[in-house]
């Protein structure tokens, strides 16, 4: 148990490095929404909650769309729990710095994940992704 527990977390601090380091590149939609359960609750600074998908699609489509270039996201004190078989509480701290058209962005802030792990894929599923 201890084993799996502890693979498991390297997985997930794994797949944290790659998602952002591929939010910083501005990757397409599509890379993001296969994580994403259906029924994601998402929030950031500046936006309503949102859910799903499409809400994911278009929030990111139109950040994108104000970004002059790519962005960085400095990650840190990355806390996984195991709340309860293959569920998971992921809490952290990102500078997050980022050229847009109107001025750019350097900001701390905290996130705090929920996600499950989906065994058939071995992968993530992010539930709720909340920025503050």
């Amino acid at each position: 148990m201890e084993n799996s527990q502890q693979t498991k977390t390297e997985k997930i601090e794994a797949f944290m490095k790659t998602w952002f380091t591929r939010f910083d590149q501005l990757d397409e939609n599509s890379y993001f929404t296969q994580y994403l359960s259906e029924d994601v609750k998402m929030k950031f600074p500046g936006n309503d909650e949102f859910t799903g998908h499409e809400g994911f699609n278009n929030w990111f489509t139109e950040s994108k769309n104000n970004m002059l270039g790519n962005t960085t996201h400095h990650v840190s004190d990355i806390k996984v729990t195991e709340t309860s078989e293959d569920e998971f509480d992921i809490a952290f701290n990102v500078r997050y710095v980022a050229p847009m058209k109107q001025a750019n962005i350097d900001m701390d802030v905290k996130e705090d994940w929920k996600m499950k792990w989906d065994n058939e894929k071995d992968q993530p599923v992010i539930t709720e992704y909340i920025v503050s």
